[in-house]
């Protein structure tokens, strides 16, 4: 199974968050993922202004294991299995420190921050995923009743971690150290998801707010003086350098923190040697040309004779000339049958997968007629004045090794995550001024002047292949010069 989840990153690009969920039960699973971007004419991006290495250079991906999935109330329970993973991790260590373990101490010291991280990525991911449900949910006594339980069983699970500084206190720094760090990560964590919430509520249920607003006060006020007693760094109102020190030390925190999820790749060019044989078949065809050329003007009028000096000097003119063509023919045709690149996916030194790409344009006649209704180019105002759409084609082929994937956690991961970034800085080069004046009538020859955005939409059309199934997506994404303004699913 494949899930997309897309959002605006930042002002000049989005975010394709992609999920390939793999099969427990085989040796190996394959996903294909095809991306058709259409660009509207009038932006001037075309195979000639946009070349492929100018794609890549835009486009940005990582891979990532995806987080093991817990709910928020299980992780309430010192029975779960992250939060058991995590005391073994202090026992380990306490007994590697009374000389009793089993273990190196660098290696207790490791596998106890490796706990760490993932005990806190989880916690993370089950405070999201919690937030988003009451979210969606359209009653508002169930939404009442889950932010409640939402705010007790952040209560419980920071109770639990917290718990445990027991056994921290007064050992080495460097168990405070990796302790202090998932402490830290999912305070901000809490905070940043509370007043999330909140705000969502402010804006859209202002009854459920007023009903949930003194329990999730509560917790951030204990939060806010429990940060401020172990001295983390907190968000100020009036901060004199607007929290850049805040924002700086989460970010790194994050990273950390979430370091052991992302999976480290080899990139390397996929058709090299394909690509130089190809090549090289140009390179023999165009000496062929010459040398006939030569050898019969050489036969016809002898050497070191003018007709033959003119014949020499323009066949190597003409070997030139077919060399590139024939390079540029190879070239195309295998830009569009091939991949670019191939990712090697290695942990420890182990190869659990490997992802390939490719990047094109592709003339909208050649794109099935299926992707090409999905796009649902219907508007007699766009059709009729002839103006075509260029279309970028971008491909991704994925297979993963599912036994290797289960050797490297303890915990249950049901696959990899491919977090896809488009910055289409590019694409806004040639736009028009983001706002226009427009005028609005006020009746009796008045009027008032204001400002209308002028806006331009990109289209993608994406198909997800995965086990002899294939489903399509449209999302379409609104910008203008100042930047992204939406991105919404058709």
């Amino acid at each position: 199974m494949i899930e997309i989840h897309p959002k605006i990153h930042d002002r000049y690009t989005i975010e394709f968050k992609v999920g390939y969920i793999a099969k427990s039960d085989g040796a190996h699973n394959e996903f294909h993922m095809n991306t058709w971007i259409y660009i509207p004419e009038v932006l001037d991006i075309n195979r000639h202004t946009y070349p492929k290495d100018n794609f890549y250079r835009d486009t940005r991906s990582y891979l990532r294991l995806i987080t093991p999935q817990y709910l928020l109330g299980e992780l309430t329970s010192e029975a779960v299995l992250p939060y058991g993973q995590l005391c073994r991790a202090f026992e380990q260590m306490d007994a590697q420190a009374a000389y009793n373990g089993k273990v190196s101490a660098d290696e207790a010291l490791k596998q106890l921050e490796v706990a760490v991280k993932m005990y806190a990525s989880i916690v993370k991911s089950s405070i999201r995923d919690a937030c988003t449900d009451i979210e969606r949910m359209a009653d508002e006594r169930q939404m009442t009743a889950m932010a409640h339980r939402f705010a007790q069983d952040i209560s419980t699970v920071l109770l639990l971690y917290r718990k445990l500084r027991g056994t921290v206190a007064g050992k080495e720094t460097g168990w405070m150290k990796f302790y202090d760090y998932g402490d830290e990560f999912i305070s901000n964590v809490v905070e940043q998801h509370a007043f999330r919430l909140m705000e969502y509520l402010r804006k859209r249920h202002h009854e459920v707010l007023e009903a949930v607003a003194p329990v999730l006060g509560q917790l951030l006020d204990k939060e806010e003086a429990y940060r401020k007693q172990r001295g983390y760094l907190c968000v100020e109102a009036n901060s004199r350098d607007n929290n850049r020190a805040f924002v700086y030390h989460a970010g790194q925190l994050k990273k950390y923190i979430e370091s052991n999820l992302y999976l480290p790749t080899h990139k390397r060019r996929n058709t090299v040697f394909l690509e130089q044989v190809c090549f090289s078949i140009a390179a023999g065809v165009s000496m062929v040309f010459a040398t006939v050329v030569s050898f019969a003007f050489q036969q016809t009028y002898g050497n070191f004779t003018l007709p033959f000096f003119i014949a020499l000097v323009i066949s190597y003119m003409f070997k030139d000339r077919i060399k590139d063509l024939i390079r540029n023919y190879f070239a195309n045709r295998i830009g569009g049958r091939f991949y670019d690149f191939l990712i090697t996916i290695l942990v420890n030194n182990r190869k659990i997968g490997w992802c390939k790409e490719g990047f094109d344009f592709v003339s909208p006649e050649k794109i099935s007629k299926r992707v090409n209704e999905i796009r649902a180019r219907k508007s007699p105002l766009v059709i009729n004045r002839g103006v075509g759409e260029q279309v970028i084609q971008y491909r991704k082929y994925v297979h993963l090794k599912q036994k290797e994937l289960k050797r490297l956690s303890k915990y249950p991961l049901p696959g990899i995550n491919d977090i896809v970034r488009y910055n289409l800085k590019e694409f806004m080069r040639k736009m028009d001024n983001a706002q226009i004046p427009i005028y609005a009538c006020q009746g009796y020859a008045r009027y008032q002047q204001t400002n209308g955005d002028k806006v331009y939409y990109l289209n993608f059309v994406i198909q997800c292949k995965y086990d002899n199934q294939s489903e399509y997506k449209r999302y379409k994404v609104c910008l203008n010069r100042k930047g992204i303004k939406e991105i919404v699913e058709q």
